[in-house]
C-alpha cells in the first residue's frame, strides 16, 4: 500500500525526472512533439514510450527472467519474498535462481506487492515493468515515475508472447525469437530423454506444501510444472469430487494421498522463514517439509516413497519464473531426477 508520505513525495519528486520524450508515465507533455513515441499495449492498460528504455526496474521474479533472457539489467529488483538484504550488493548469491545471471549490484525497491515508490524514484528509471496480479492497484502512481508496463502473471498467461513485447521495446525483438527458440528446442530435447521414463513411470503425482500439518495442494495441468509434465508426456494424478478446486490446484489432506497411486512424486517445498537462510536456499526451502514427510507413517507408506521417487524442489522455480529461465531449471531438475531411475532399456 502506498503510504501519504509516498504520494506526495512522488508528487513533488516526479516533475524533476526527465522521461522519454517528456512524458510523464502514460501521459505525454502537452508541450513536447510524441510524433516518435509509441503506445504500447499491455495487460495492465496502455503506455507511450518515446525511446529505447536504459534503466528499468524489474518488479517481481517474473520479470526479471524476461529482462535477462533479453540480456537485459535492471538497475532496480523487488522479489516476491521479503529477502533479508538491505540492498542486492552481491545478487549473484541473494536473489533465488536468478542472481547468478546479474553482472552488478542491484537496488532493491521492495517486495513485488509492495514495491517502494522512494527506491524507485531515486534510480529515475525510464521504464518499470511489473504484474498485473500485484502491482495494478499501484499502477498510476508508478506511470507517474516511468512509463509502465504490466504482464500477468500465471502458468498459462504466454511469456513468449509477453517477451515478445518486451523485445520490441527494448529492440531485442532478434533476440526473444533465439530465446523461444531455444526452449521449444530444450523441451523436446527433454521428452525425447526422458520418453523411457514416461512409459516406465507414466503417473506423476504434483504436491506442494511448507507445512504438512496445513495440508497439501495437489496441482493439476494448470499449474506451471503441471503443465510442463504433461507437456513431456507424464499423467497427473488429480484428485476426484474431493478436496477444494481451484485454479491448477487442490487442496486436500494427507490421509488421502493413499487413494492417489502414483508411480513417483514431485513435491514443491517453501519456507517463508528467512532467518535462517544459508548459502543454499534449495536445501532451506525443503529441508523442514522433507523432514516432515520422512517422519510420517502416511507418507512413508506410499508406493513411491518405499521405491525412494519422492523428489522435492523449491516452489520458487515453478511459481515464479513461468518463462524459459524457469523451464531450463526445472527440465534439469526432472532430467537429474529421473534418468538416473531408468535402466537401459532392453535391445
Amino acid at each position: 500500500m502506498v503510504t501519504v508520505v509516498q504520494a506526495l513525495s512522488l508528487g513533488l519528486l516526479v516533475g524533476a525526472l526527465t522521461l522519454a520524450c517528456g512524458t510523464t508515465g502514460n501521459r505525454p507533455d502537452a508541450s513536447t512533439p510524441t510524433s516518435g513515441c509509441e503506445r504500447i499495449k499491455h495487460d495492465g492498460g496502455e503506455t507511450e514510450i518515446c525511446r529505447q528504455p536504459q534503466t528499468i526496474v524489474a518488479i517481481g521474479p517474473n520479470v526479471l527472467e524476461l529482462l535477462l533472457a533479453l540480456d537485459i539489467q535492471p538497475v532496480g529488483y523487488a522479489d516476491y519474498y521479503a529477502l533479508p538484504f538491505t540492498d542486492f550488493d552481491q545478487p549473484q548469491s541473494q536473489i533465488p535462481y536468478l542472481g547468478e545471471r546479474l553482472t552488478g549490484q542491484v537496488t532493491k525497491v521492495g517486495t513485488w506487492n509492495s514495491p517502494s515508490l522512494e527506491a524507485i524514484l531515486k534510480l529515475k528509471p525510464d521504464l518499470i515493468v511489473g504484474s498485473t496480479l500485484a502491482n495494478q492497484g499501484q499502477y498510476s502512481l508508478l506511470s507517474q515515475a516511468a512509463p509502465t508496463l504490466l504482464f500477468s502473471y500465471g502458468a498459462k498467461k504466454g511469456w513468449q508472447t509477453q517477451l515478445r513485447l518486451l523485445a520490441k521495446v527494448l529492440n531485442r525483438s532478434e533476440k526473444a525469437e533465439q530465446v523461444i527458440a531455444t526452449h521449444n528446442q530444450l523441451v523436446a530435447e527433454a521428452r525425447k530423454k526422458l520418453q523411457p521414463t514416461v512409459q516406465k513411470y507414466p503417473q506423476v503425482l504434483l504436491l506442494a506444501s511448507e507445512q504438512l500439518e496445513q495440508g497439501l495442494a495437489v496441482e493439476n495441468s494448470g499449474s506451471r510444472c503441471g503443465g510442463l509434465l504433461e507437456n513431456l508426456g507424464f499423467k497427473l494424478l488429480a484428485p476426484k469430487n474431493i478436496g477444494t478446486e481451484g485454479p491448477g490446484r487442490n487442496n486436500i489432506s494427507l490421509e488421502l494421498l493413499p487413494k492417489l497411486k502414483s508411480d513417483w512424486i514431485l513435491f514443491l517445498a517453501w519456507n517463508t522463514d528467512f532467518s535462517d537462510a544459508g548459502p543454499d536456499l534449495e536445501k532451506q526451502q525443503i529441508s523442514a517439509v522433507r523432514q516432515q514427510w520422512q517422519e510420517n507413517e502416511i507418507a512413508q507408506s506410499l508406493p513411491a516413497s518405499k521405491s525412494n521417487q519422492v523428489y522435492f524442489h523449491s516452489a520458487y522455480v515453478c511459481r515464479a519464473l513461468p518463462g524459459p529461465i524457469g523451464t531450463e531449471l526445472l527440465l534439469e531438475q526432472f532430467q537429474a531426477d529421473l534418468l538416473p531411475s531408468v535402466s537401459d532399456p532392453t535391445p
